[in-house]
C-alpha cells in the first residue's frame, strides 16, 4: 500500500532551468551599451561555467552529490561541514568572474569590472523558486491522505534557500539534501535516509522526479514506484522506464487512484 509520496526538487516541484536561462540574460544586459552581442555573451558564459565547472578540483564532490555549474555561480556555500563546502566558498568567487571574461573575451572584449558586475547581477537575479502551476493544487489533493517528503541533490544552503524560498516547505514531513548527509541520488543512501525520517519502508514510496538516471533509477533500486515528469526537455530514457510517465504532475492523482 502507498503511503509515501517523494518528491525531486529543481525542474519537479520548481523551475530551475528556466530561470538561470533567464539570469544569464539579466547579467548579460549590463553588456548591451558595448556594443556586444548579449545573446551570444549569455549563452558563452553558460558553456564556459560548464567547462569551468569541470576543471575544477571540486568537481567529483559536487558531482557526486549532484551539484552542478550553474548552482556554483549563486550557492553561498555557508552550511555544511564537509571539507569541499569550505573549499568551493574559497574558489567560487572567483570562478564566477572567470565565466563572465571568458564569455567577454569571446567578443573580443576584457573588462574585469564588468565580468565582476555580471557575476553579481546574476547571484542576485538567480534568486528565485517558481513553482510550476500544478504544484499547489496537487500537494493540497495530496496532503492528509499521504505523507510527503523531499530528496534533493545539492549543497545545504542553496537546496534549503530553495525549499523555503518556494514557499511550500510546510506541506512536507521531511527533506533530505544530499549535501547534508554525503549522499546523492540515485545512491540508495539518501532513500534510506528519507524512509528513516518518515518511518517507512521503500515499498510504501513513489519517488516523484525528473531526472531517469537519477530519480528514476534510485527510486527504483531502493524498492519504490517511480514516477518520471518530462520538464525543460530533458528527453526519456529508456533505461529507466518508470511506472508512470507525465508532463503534468496532476497526472499523478488518478494513477494513484488506480493502484
Amino acid at each position: 500500500m502507498i503511503s509515501t509520496i517523494l518528491f525531486d526538487l529543481d525542474e519537479t516541484l520548481i523551475e530551475d532551468g528556466r530561470v538561470s536561462r533567464a539570469a544569464f540574460a539579466a547579467a548579460a544586459a549590463l553588456a548591451a551599451d558595448r556594443g556586444l552581442n548579449t545573446a551570444r555573451l549569455a549563452q558563452d558564459a553558460a558553456d564556459a561555467a560548464v567547462r569551468r565547472w569541470r576543471q575544477s578540483p571540486y568537481f567529483e564532490y559536487a558531482d557526486r552529490i549532484g551539484h552542478s555549474s550553474w548552482e556554483g555561480l549563486w550557492a553561498r556555500y555557508d552550511r555544511g561541514e564537509h571539507p569541499a563546502i569550505a573549499g568551493l566558498r574559497g574558489w567560487a568567487g572567483a570562478y564566477r568572474i572567470a565565466v563572465w571574461q571568458d564569455a567577454l573575451s569571446a567578443q573580443g572584449a576584457a573588462d574585469e569590472e564588468l565580468a565582476a558586475a555580471m557575476a553579481g547581477r546574476f547571484f542576485t537575479e538567480r534568486r528565485r523558486y517558481p513553482l510550476y502551476p500544478e504544484v499547489e493544487g496537487l500537494l493540497a489533493a495530496l496532503e492528509g491522505r499521504y505523507k510527503l517528503g523531499i530528496v534533493t541533490n545539492g549543497v545545504p544552503d542553496l537546496q534549503r534557500e530553495k525549499i523555503a524560498g518556494c514557499g511550500i516547505a510546510g506541506r512536507f514531513q521531511a527533506s533530505v539534501v544530499s549535501g547534508e548527509i554525503d549522499c546523492g541520488k540515485p545512491d540508495p543512501g539518501i532513500f534510506r535516509q528519507i524512509c528513516a525520517e518518515l518511518g517507512v519502508s521503500p515499498s510504501e514510496c513513489v519517488m516523484v522526479g525528473d531526472n531517469p538516471a537519477r530519480d528514476v533509477a534510485g527510486g527504483r533500486a531502493a524498492g519504490m514506484r517511480t514516477v518520471w515528469v518530462e520538464r525543460d526537455g530533458r528527453p526519456r530514457d529508456d533505461r529507466y522506464p518508470a511506472d508512470l510517465e507525465c508532463t503534468d504532475l496532476s497526472a499523478i492523482l488518478p494513477w494513484l487512484a488506480s493502484l
